[in-house]
């Protein structure tokens, strides 16, 4: 009886895929995705999510045959008012009800604004407007007995025997059912039937947290159903597989080998004793503050509280000992998923892209991840670049229903965080609950029980602190997911929140005990000296900036000045002062009687010859592309040629070999850094930068921010222009970072650069608001009166400043008006008003580009063409090749590439074209061209590049 009504065709001569079965499987998947407090609700809108198929028109349409309206095809309102029926009649409170109403009606997009979109819908099909076309769809399932007996099946399945399709039916007919919606989310109350028409939307009277249940039901029945959809419902790949944290300590005890065991600490300790500056006491510190927290995130595990800070200063392992909490917590923590235990997932959120392959790097060497394998995945862009045909208009028109097999199938697993770890952006976090599109959400599911670690969680905006305050909450209510804070510089990002946070420092639970500021003292690495160009004039409100010229001359003097400390890092603001700077001091080198040289001009050759000196290949295979020169031989042949020897070689990379400079004894060395170059070239300029940094070569490095989180590199020396004080703090991260000059031997200088000479503002007020720049000014410069000294520790920083500038962050935002109308659009479940607000400044957009320099990455670039055009039938080829050249690709603000005639869409489409790969590709590579090693990387005239980007 029920063969006729099916969900979708087969394809390729496979039998059609019946509604009464495909709704079943979604009915026992979507349970299996998600918590026990969810699984009985997620069956039963899994089991109704299609219930409008059964109608005629849909069946003819899906069929192929002509539908006189179109609309009357649509299938997902007449199940999302199916739901909140059911799930009403079962004694779900309201709260659920909507959830699952607002989960159907927009499984086919994003998620709506919830009391205007329930209104208007609702209102329509009362009053019988255009726009209704429920009755019809009704009355179609009435007629026919094979349709009445499918819809009847479904409502007793999804009810337990509660609902039947007359009860059903009557309720809609009589308008029980609008009557219960219109009561839950307008204003008017009372006899709704006879004030329908001035029923106004009530987002304000809405059970609370809706936006929290809804978001966590959608995702999960959005990904039961393209997975059932794409026939992966069994797939092996939704399963995680879990990196051991034994890897770990194997990697870490092979590195301590011969040292005794670490010093035993306790929360209470307010002194670690050692010198820091021994290289061999700083290890031991390290690997027992490591032990010590991994033992806490034990405790921590055990407790009911969800949210842990790790503060610990740059040198002291952060980064092994958040992955080694992280890893505790996730081997403590019961996880049921698709009906076996597994380990839950750990999410490791960062900052910025331009360092995810930085981090991607300890995941490899130290726990042996693959990034292609099901234990690990390092999220890049492709969720983001990638739009697939037709499903950019269909989430437009939210009950159509949309190929979900070709859907997932090209979106890929990657997309929906399967993995046992995945590796990722703050961004891709927290915009993926926040109004997300249909892929976004796809990943969702996968935040059930994880551990989620938040690195550098200072340098999210300001003004979505509060909104990240309610999203925390919600993973912790929702998802039962436990949070890693983990930062040297931990910003009242928590304070008032509706959760207890407590430290991985300590075991009982407290939230600042001794032994945080008892670190801090003991890796005293640098002073900072806070430059006359920082204070404001009290009286005329001026500030005596320091010029280009001027900042240029200054770097070549402190690494001339004396035969020690001979390298220094320069943070800029913005592009185009990073390229100013690097001229200006090239000049003052120059007049100074000194020969430069520039590290990405050597490297540009070197890279230049070595590629060309591979064998030719006549097909490009991802092989292929990894017999290229490695990041350790380009280094080691860019030294050479710079006139490096390496006297010592070990078994560790081409940093730790002993080496020593033999060039000329007038040369001076300069290199740029910025997220302009690809994560390639990035690798290997941070290589050879680290090992000239620690020579007695002087040595010249000018960068934007990318170089401020996630870079392993050590200067003498750092110069930073004007920031917000945790952006100073992370600058100054790059000094003396394992003591290589001694305690407190490394300088930190605080400038405030003036213009450049195409530009009218200073940088730093092309990235920062103006209140903030005067707040820190004031803040050092109230630091320096009360010590009597330009010249401050760092302790005094990053203990004393730090707090106070945190406190203000907190106390502007509280005063924000656009912070609570974020905030608010979440406690009203307002979806649409979500989707327009981002981490990243909507002016400042992005676009991949693949750069190809060497001959077998453009011949790799052709055959990425082929696979990814628009007739291709090997685009899943072309997906994995594409993901093999991560390491080429370069993010720029989108409205820098107008009118630029240099690079073309990867997929041979129009720039504009809303459809296919929208990832774009460059092979003008070498000297003034529109890629330059030795001129800053990808040439564009903006000036910003992004701090946020995807």
């Amino acid at each position: 009886m029920y063969d006729d009504i099916i969900a979708r065709p087969g394809e390729n001569g496979a039998e059609d895929e019946l509604l009464t079965v495909h709704s079943k499987d979604v009915a026992e998947l979507a349970p299996a995705l998600c918590g026990d407090d969810l699984r009985r609700l997620a069956s039963i809108i899994g089991r109704l999510h299609d219930f409008g198929k059964a109608t005629t028109y849909f069946q003819h349409h899906v069929r192929g045959k002509p539908v006189k309206d179109v609309r009357s095809t649509y299938h997902a309102r007449l199940g999302a008012f199916a739901a909140f029926h059911v799930l009403n009649e079962c004694g779900y409170d309201d709260r659920d009800c909507l959830a699952g109403l607002l989960s159907i009606l927009r499984h086919h997009g994003r998620l709506p604004d919830a009391a205007e979109q329930l209104v208007k819908t609702t209102k329509a099909e009362c009053a019988g407007e255009d726009s209704a076309y429920l009755a019809s769809q009704l009355s179609d399932i009435e007629d026919g007995e094979d349709r009445t007996a499918v819809a009847n099946e479904l409502l007793q399945s999804a009810s337990g025997g509660t609902v039947s399709w007359d009860s059903f039916r009557d309720a809609m007919r009589e308008e029980e059912i609008y009557d219960r919606v219109l009561d839950l989310v307008g204003e008017a109350k009372g006899d709704i039937k006879a004030l329908v028409l001035l029923v106004e939307p009530s987002p304000d009277s809405l059970p609370d947290a809706l936006y929290d249940r809804t978001v966590r039901l959608w995702s999960v029945l959005t990904f039961a159903d393209k997975t059932c959809s794409a026939g992966l419902g069994d797939d092996r790949r939704l399963r995680p597989e879990a990196l051991e944290l034994d890897d770990l300590e194997d990697a870490i005890e092979a590195k301590r080998r011969g040292l005794s065991p670490p010093p035993k600490f306790a929360e209470h300790d307010t002194d670690l004793g050692g010198d820091a500056s021994d290289e061999a006491t700083l290890n031991q510190l390290r690997e027992g503050i490591r032990r010590h927290v991994k033992e806490n995130a034990r405790a921590f595990a055990d407790r009911d509280d969800h949210v842990a800070t790790l503060t610990l200063p740059t040198g002291l392992g952060k980064t092994f000992t958040g992955i080694t909490a992280a890893y505790t917590i996730r081997d403590e923590t019961r996880h049921e998923e698709l009906g076996e235990q597994h380990a839950p997932r750990v999410i490791y959120a960062l900052p910025y892209t331009s360092i995810i392959e930085q981090t991607r790097e300890v995941f490899e060497n130290a726990l042996n991840a693959d990034p292609f394998g099901r234990a690990f995945t390092v999220h890049h862009y492709l969720s983001d670049t990638v739009t697939y045909p037709s499903i950019a208009e269909l989430e437009s028109i939210p009950d159509q229903a949309t190929d979900d097999s070709a859907y997932f199938n090209a979106s890929r697993f990657a997309e929906s965080w399967r993995s046992g770890t995945v590796l990722t952006t703050f961004v891709q976090l927290f915009e993926s609950l926040t109004g997300p599109t249909n892929a976004r959400g796809l990943k969702l599911p996968a935040l059930h029980d994880a551990v989620i670690i938040l690195d550098e969680p200072q340098t999210l905006p300001k003004e979505w602190w509060p909104a990240i305050r309610y999203l925390i909450d919600l993973l912790i209510t929702e998802y039962n997911a436990h949070i890693v804070s983990m930062t040297a510089t931990q910003p009242s990002l928590f304070d008032d929140a509706p959760f207890d946070v407590s430290s991985l420092l300590s075991a009982s639970g407290r939230s600042a005990p001794p032994i945080e500021r008892a670190a801090f003292d003991a890796v005293s690495r640098t002073t900072y000296e806070v430059d006359e160009s920082i204070p404001v004039d009290e009286r005329t409100g001026n500030v005596d900036y320091c010029s280009h010229t001027t900042a240029g001359t200054r770097l070549v003097e402190a690494i001339t000045g004396n035969d020690t400390n001979t390298s220094a890092l320069a943070v800029c603001n913005t592009i185009e002062s990073a390229s100013t700077l690097t001229t200006a001091t090239t000049a003052a080198a120059t007049a100074a009687g000194a020969r430069t040289k520039h590290i990405g001009a050597v490297y540009r050759s070197t890279l230049d010859e070595l590629s060309t000196s591979q064998p030719a290949a006549e097909s490009v295979s991802v092989e292929v592309l990894d017999q290229e020169p490695d990041t350790s031989d380009l280094a080691v042949a860019v030294l050479e040629k710079l006139g490096f020897e390496a006297t010592a070689k070990s078994t560790e990379g081409v940093t730790d070999w002993t080496w020593r400079y033999s060039g000329p004894s007038d040369r001076l060395l300069v290199g740029e850094f910025s997220s302009r170059y690809r994560p390639r070239d990035r690798r290997v300029l941070v290589t050879v930068a680290t090992v000239i940094a620690r020579s007695t070569q002087p040595f010249a490095f000018v960068s934007t921010q990318a170089v401020e989180a996630g870079v392993d590199i050590s200067f003498s020396a750092v110069f930073r222009d004007l920031a917000p004080l945790d952006s100073l703090v992370q600058a100054a991260g790059r000094c003396n970072r394992s003591f290589e000059w001694g305690l407190t031997g490394g300088d930190v200088t605080i400038w405030s650069l003036g213009p450049t000479e195409d530009s009218a503002e200073p940088p730093a007020n092309y990235i920062y608001p103006q209140a903030e720049l005067t707040k820190v000014r004031r803040i050092l410069d109230e630091l320096c009166e009360m010590r009597g000294s330009r010249t401050v520790p760092d302790t005094a920083v990053e203990t004393d400043a730090i707090p106070a500038y945190f406190d203000w962050v907190a106390a502007e935002n509280e005063a924000d008006v656009e912070d609570r109308e974020l905030t608010h659009a979440l406690e009203t479940c307002q979806g649409e008003v979500l989707a327009r607000r981002s981490l990243i400044d909507s002016g400042y957009e992005t676009r991949d580009v693949i750069v190809a320099h060497t001959p077998v990455e453009r011949r790799a670039i052709e055959r990425l063409t082929e696979l990814l055009s628009e007739n291709s039938h090997e685009q899943a080829a072309g997906f994995e090749l594409l993901n093999h050249l991560s390491g080429l690709r370069v993010s720029v603000p989108l409205k820098s590439l107008e009118g630029v005639t240099t690079i073309t869409r990867i997929d041979g489409r129009p720039l504009n074209d809303p459809e296919g790969v929208n990832v774009l590709t460059t092979t003008r590579t070498g000297n003034g061209q529109f890629y330059d090693l030795a001129d800053g990387g990808l040439r564009i005239t903006d000036l910003i590049s992004d701090r946020f980007s995807i």
